[in-house]
């Protein structure tokens, strides 16, 4: 039996005794047996990615051979690292399979390995895809925290090339393949700055220095934000010396249109780029912000994977695209109360008060792991990455790329069903919480709160009603694009 089928049938026994309790109620706790059914088949959704994994041959025998070569080359790396006084520390290198994704693809595509030098003098490594062809919009990529990797991000990056972008991904200080100490410039000898790499620091300002170095070109090279030209000079000097490498110049400039910028970020990523977009040039708020450094970039769009931020201290610039998990976070973890249905959307209000475009889903059953890619050890759905991917894709579309039609093709979406009419398609509000509500507020579309709702679903919260709704899985495979 399989496991969600395990928890179904407990929790159906469960609501068979609920039943016969004598103060049984409607409600929104597991007095309901229509909530605790719903409860069960969230919890169930959690896991099937990460069954998918253990039980797919073909993941098991990808997974073999790339865990082996990412982690030969990772302790070769580490080893001439020691040359320049470079230490390595994030679990990305240390564990064979920690810098792979999805292991299955991770040759799918060639991107161009970067080495660049953070403010705080430590070594960042990332990749730049699609550096072929002229005149593409751009997407820089900042992960999450507790040892995100870029890898674990790579299925964006795949879909965003084949739709004409460059795109940066790239390790904050301390995960994946960065360094986990600091230097001052110049200097061979590790410091304390930046550590330890779970810090705002590392992903705020780390942030504007990767979209500093992806802004590089020959004419203008990478100054990490807070150094001079002489920091510069000393870093290159010492790299010389030692053999080290280093980039001063994205090695994809000539391909990207400077003028076009999208930016996304995962959990803590998500908080920096949440931040980081005021710094765009649609408004004026780069000119007083700390965090910009004096400094604009032309971003044109943002994304919030788990979750866009909509609190004090963010001040919404561009259209905003918040995407969120069902209350989830490393594990799935039943819910005896049913949540605040309108608490996700903070960010939804704040973007819509600023009066700009905003979208905002919750995935069903989610977990905080629908955006990452690791082998075996995260928790997730089977439809979450695909959905995170079409929604995300679309919004660069309409807002980087400048694709009016894009908006049309995400209302679409909200109620697609396969070629022969069924509902097996990830991206639709099948796929919607329905703890939560979805909602988006578009010019020309409107205001639309409780998007499983309009789109002729039950209404967030009618717990009878969304256990009778049919609910499409997302296919054979576990993980994977949108196409």
């Amino acid at each position: 039996m399989r496991p969600r089928s395990l928890i179904a049938a407990s929790v159906a026994a469960l609501c068979g005794l609920l039943a016969f309790a004598p103060i049984a109620r409607a409600g929104n706790d597991y007095s309901d047996p229509e909530y605790a059914r719903h409860d069960a088949d969230n919890v169930s959704r959690s896991s099937e990615r990460q069954f998918g994994e253990f039980t797919s041959p073909e993941y098991g025998s990808a997974f073999q051979f790339t865990a082996a070569e990412t982690w030969l080359t990772a302790q070769a790396n580490q080893i001439n690292d020691l040359r320049s006084g470079r230490l390595h520390g994030g679990l990305g290198q240390l564990l064979p399979g920690g810098a792979v994704g999805d292991p299955r693809q991770y040759h799918a595509l060639t991107p161009i390995r970067i080495q660049f030098l953070s403010r705080t003098g430590a070594k960042l490594s990332g990749r730049i895809w699609g550096a072929d062809g002229t005149a593409k919009p751009g997407v820089v990529i900042t992960t999450g925290s507790i040892q995100g990797t870029e890898h674990m991000y790579w299925w964006a990056a795949r879909t965003l090339v084949a739709r004409g972008y460059e795109v940066m991904t790239w390790d904050v200080q301390g995960q994946g393949e960065s360094e986990s100490t600091g230097h001052a410039f110049g200097d061979t000898t590790p410091n304390g700055d930046g550590v330890p790499s779970q810090q705002n620091g590392n992903f705020y300002q780390g942030t504007i220095d990767a979209l500093r170095f992806f802004a590089s070109t020959p004419g203008q090279p990478y100054v990490p934000g807070t150094r001079t030209a002489a920091d510069v000079d000393a870093a290159k000097t010492t790299a010389a010396t030692t053999g080290e490498h280093l980039d001063w110049v994205n090695p994809g400039w000539a391909a990207y249109d400077h003028s076009r910028l999208g930016i996304a970020g995962h959990s803590l990523g998500a908080g920096a780029v949440s931040a980081v977009q005021a710094c765009s040039d649609a408004k004026d708020y780069w000119k007083t912000l700390a965090l910009c450094e004096g400094q604009s970039f032309p971003i044109k769009a943002v994304i919030g994977w788990d979750a866009l931020g909509g609190g004090a201290g963010v001040q919404p610039a561009v259209p905003g695209l918040n995407e969120q998990a069902d209350g989830y976070f490393l594990n799935p973890t039943p819910a005896p109360n049913a949540p605040d249905a309108n608490s996700h959307l903070a960010a939804h209000n704040a973007w819509k008060a600023a009066g700009l475009d905003t979208f905002s889903l919750t995935i069903r059953g989610g977990t905080h792991l629908e955006w990452t890619q690791i082998p075996w050890i995260l928790p997730a759905t089977n439809y979450g990455t695909k959905l995170a991917d079409y929604y995300s894709a679309l919004w660069f579309d309409r807002y980087v790329k400048g694709d009016p039609s894009a908006t049309q093709q995400m209302i679409d979406g909200l109620t697609a069903t396969g070629a022969n009419g069924d509902l097996n398609v990830a991206w639709n509000t099948h796929h919607f919480s329905t703890r939560y509500k979805s909602a988006y507020s578009l010019a020309g579309f409107g205001e639309v709160i409780d998007l499983r709702a309009a789109s002729g679903l039950s209404p967030v919260g009618d717990w009878a009603g969304s256990n009778a709704d049919p609910v499409g899985a997302a296919g054979p495979d576990m993980v994977g694009n949108a196409s």
